[in-house]
């Protein structure tokens, strides 16, 4: 923890040389507020114990200016359950915690005076008892006195406990601590719950162990847990944001990548259907020369543009049908005469040129 945030495992019985002795335990918070700690949380698994020691943890704990918690891990009873009932003090119990109330019970000696004077003094007590719990929970002491104080063990489950506002919040995450049934003694109730939470205990230590090593990566070794899980949370935030930021340029990637294949595809499409429209290659060569453009665009592109056009079918027609059979003999007045003149001029014009000078005596270019 830091030192600002203490915790303290009030696990026992109050009492002094017992398993809570207020009078350590007053001394060393009171110690530990003058280093500068300024919230204490308390964990909680007590059946009871010494009225006057308790009664003395109230009482500083309320005159001081420290902020408390208490959490409790398994059972508040007796002395510890009124413990809890500053309404200054916020109260978190486990979801199967459980809370008991009674009146106080003790043991004198003595003559009939003296006798009379301790139950006088255990009234005393408990008046004050009833009145802390009265001001938690805004009912009349009255009230408070029949339904707690009339000489019987009065067990409510965290539930139960926030209902008459005796418990602030009940916490759910540690679902491994099972529900006591059928109580029938405090003492039972403690050793159940606290076997559970030494167990819990450990599996926590080792938690703390691997946090620590987190907070070592993190530069954090100082840091308290919260701290330490409020950077984690951030960097697991940060992290699937990145993902997701990641997620939407590959699929940004992928569309380009997409469009950019399409674009050279036609790019090469085009190379390969007007090399094929200028008769200079064929359409049985589109396969070779679409692969060629596809490894290499610019090169096949060069090789391309240097193939010369292939003559039109056409073209060979009008080379072999330049002087038809059975024209060979034809002077230019039968062309005319026939109307072929104009054809001949068209299809071969050297043997029109030919004719025209016999005819008129000088080159028609001229």
């Amino acid at each position: 923890m830091s030192k600002e945030r203490c915790e303290y495992y009030l696990y026992g019985i109050i009492g002094r040389y017992m398993d809570i002795d207020t009078n350590v335990l007053i001394a060393d918070i009171e110690g530990k507020r003058k280093e500068g700690a300024t919230h204490i949380t308390f964990y909680v698994n007590s059946d009871g114990g010494e009225v006057i020691q308790g009664n003395a943890l109230y009482n500083y704990l309320d005159r001081t200016d420290i902020e408390v918690e208490w959490i409790v891990d398994g059972i508040a009873a007796s002395m510890m359950a009124v413990l809890l009932s500053n309404r200054k003090h916020k109260v978190k119990a486990a979801k199967h915690a459980k809370f008991m109330y009674h009146r106080i019970s003790g043991y004198t000696y003595g003559n009939s005076d003296e006798i009379r004077a301790a139950a006088e003094m255990m009234d005393g007590f408990e008046g004050t008892l009833i009145e802390m719990l009265s001001e938690r929970m805004g009912k009349s002491e009255e009230e408070v006195r029949k339904e707690f104080f009339d000489g019987l063990d009065h067990w409510l489950s965290a539930k139960e406990a926030k209902a008459l506002g005796l418990c602030d919040e009940i916490i759910e995450r540690n679902k491994s601590i099972k529900e006591l049934k059928n109580i029938t003694d405090s003492r039972r109730a403690y050793n159940y719950y606290n076997n559970q939470i030494i167990k819990l205990n450990k599996k926590t230590k080792k938690m703390d162990e691997e946090l620590k090593k987190v907070a070592s990566i993190l530069n954090m070794s100082n840091s308290s847990e919260q701290e330490v899980l409020a950077r984690v949370k951030m960097l697991i935030e940060q992290e699937v944001s990145l993902q997701n930021t990641l997620q939407a340029e590959q699929k940004k990637n992928e569309e380009l990548s997409k469009k950019i294949e399409a674009m050279e595809k036609s790019k090469v499409k085009n190379l390969i259907d007007a090399a094929i429209a200028d008769k200079r290659i064929g359409e049985d060569d589109r396969e070779t020369y679409t692969k060629l453009a596809e490894q290499d665009y610019e090169n096949t592109a060069k090789v391309l543009n240097k193939l010369s056009g292939v003559p039109r079918v056409k073209d060979g027609i009008v080379q072999e049908e330049k002087l038809p059979k059975g024209e060979e003999n034809l002077g230019f007045d039968d062309y005319h005469r026939s109307g072929k003149l104009e054809n001949l001029k068209s299809i071969n014009p050297e043997r029109y040129a030919e004719l025209f000078k016999a005819k008129f005596g000088f080159d028609p270019k001229n």
